[in-house]
């Protein structure tokens, strides 16, 4: 080996040195803003976190409106933490794939059989092909966060797609209980009419315990309806990260449909561009890309090592000069990671194309429902406004003893009914409005304002107590009480309050 002074080890060492500084690393950076920025574009009344920490406290709206349910959701929900954590692992992993390999250190010594001084042999060498390779390794690690960013705004919003379809059922059960509830009214009004008549001696047993069962009948329909409100509230609760006793006020009543159209042709080419998945297939076939051109440069030459040897002789001799290793690649050059990475790349061009049909099957699936919906709502619109007039109509004839009070009765039960499917057009809307959302990756625009007003289905005008019941005075009549009687006053307003408390 040859020989240098003293001073060009120490160029060699400092040389080194430099050469290892330049190589650190800064500690890996949030990405965060990477991937909130696009969702803060579509959601711009929304505060995103930019921290995997809670809020620990914060006041809700009454009602609680749509836009504060999701804002609860990114400060409360344990799930939202969860993705953005996973980013943080990229983050990390990031990091990990721009370091080099550390130096190699190396000492050996040898002592001669009959005594004497040792022989100290030492080397230091650092592998060069994760240094030649380190600019495409960064950009490899860079597509990778990529795609960890894309695969995490496409959970987020498939997160606040949830939450709205939540919400929206939530506020149709309230909207059916209420409905319901004046379903009950008038079936007890009829059962009391009915026991009355029959008291008077005006209407078979046979008859009377019909009018008797129909009522348990609505009773248990309300308790259904109530049970099922229950049940969409802690769905909504757990989900957007709040416990089961949180309070919270929900609307009584679901919107009207915004005036809007859409064009299914605009929203496929929307797909492609937003659509998380079709993104993420995308960038994976770039990181496939990338790992194939690697393995290329790299060629088979995955061991070279440069580095520095030193030897003390017996006689105390010193030498030292440099070091090269390489492994010769005859045999394996990566041919098998090569053509895994095509059939790989075949597989996504296939991924893609699937995607794609399932995001123009998405669309058109949510367009026929929320068309379908709008088609029920042109019919059942004029038949909720007939059926409020024969109610008025039936109530005056009622008055002047033209009309049984039973058919007034019957027609109201068929308002009510009306009531309950428009309650389930709405929901159908909009939980279609907010799966065609997800389906293309992008949030809809916003109508200018949504209409709230609820007049064609004002359900406070289904008031019992204007039935003018005077002309039928059975007082005189002495026929016993029936059993049902007290059961047709039981309070329902305490099973109210459990579920709704």
């Amino acid at each position: 080996m040859s020989n240098f002074p003293n001073r060009g080890r120490l160029l060699s060492l400092l040389a080194a040195t430099l050469l290892l500084s330049a190589c650190a690393t800064q500690p890996p950076q949030s990405s965060m803003k990477a991937v909130t920025q696009p969702l803060e574009e579509q959601y711009p009344e929304l505060d995103f976190p930019s921290t995997t920490s809670g809020v620990k406290s914060q006041e809700f709206d009454s009602p609680l409106s749509l836009q504060q349910t999701l804002q609860i959701l990114l400060s409360r929900s344990p799930q939202v933490r969860m993705q953005l954590a996973e980013l943080g692992i990229a983050d990390a992993q990031t990091l990990q794939a721009e370091l080099i390999e550390n130096p190699h250190l190396s000492i050996g010594a040898l002592r001669p059989q009959d005594g004497g001084r040792w022989q100290l042999d030492t080397s230091l060498s650092q592998p060069l092909l994760a240094l030649f390779t380190r600019p495409l390794r960064r950009q490899l690690a860079q597509e990778n966060l990529l795609e960890t960013q894309l695969q995490l705004q496409g959970e987020l919003q498939q997160l606040i797609t949830e939450t709205s379809a939540l919400y929206f059922a939530s506020v149709a059960a309230l909207q059916h209980c209420y409905i319901q509830e004046k379903m009950l009214q008038a079936t007890t009004a009829r059962q009391q009419l009915a026991l009355s008549v029959y008291r008077a001696g005006n209407m078979s047993e046979n008859n009377f315990l019909a009018y008797d069962n129909e009522l348990r009948r609505a009773r248990q329909q309300l308790e259904k309806r109530q049970t099922a409100a229950f049940e969409k509230r802690l769905q909504l609760l757990n989900f957007i990260g709040l416990p089961s006793t949180q309070g919270i006020d929900l609307p009584l009543e679901l919107p009207l449909f915004p005036d809007e159209t859409f064009s299914h042709q605009d929203l496929l080419s929307s797909a492609s561009e937003n659509r998380a998945d079709i993104k993420v297939a995308q960038q994976q076939k770039a990181i496939v890309d990338k790992r194939q051109q690697l393995i290329r440069q790299q060629n088979g030459w995955r061991d070279i090592s440069i580095g520095v040897s030193g030897e003390r002789e017996f006689d105390g001799a010193k030498n030292i000069g440099p070091e090269l290793e390489i492994a010769l690649p005859l045999f394996n050059r990566g041919q098998g990671k090569l053509a895994a990475l095509r059939a790989q790349k075949a597989k996504l061009d296939a991924r893609l194309q699937q995607l794609t049909l399932n995001a123009d099957s998405d669309i058109a699936q949510s367009l026929n429902t929320m068309d379908s919906a709008r088609a029920q709502l042109k019919l059942l619109q004029p038949s909720l406004a007939v059926a409020e007039k024969r109610v008025e109509l039936s109530n005056r004839e009622v008055n002047f003893m033209l009309t049984s009070p039973f058919e007034l009765l019957n027609i109201k039960r068929q308002q009510i009914q009306f009531a309950h499917e428009f309650t389930d057009v709405l929901k159908e809307y909009w939980q279609a409005r907010a799966d065609l959302e997800l389906a293309i990756g992008h949030r809809l625009p916003l109508p200018a304002a949504i209409n709230n007003d609820h007049s064609q289905t004002d359900h406070s005008q289904m008031d019992h107590s204007q039935m003018d019941h005077s002309q039928m005075d059975h007082s005189q009549m002495g026929h016993s009480e029936h059993s049902s009687q007290e059961s047709s006053n039981q309070d329902h307003s305490q099973h109210q309050e459990h579920h709704h408390d």
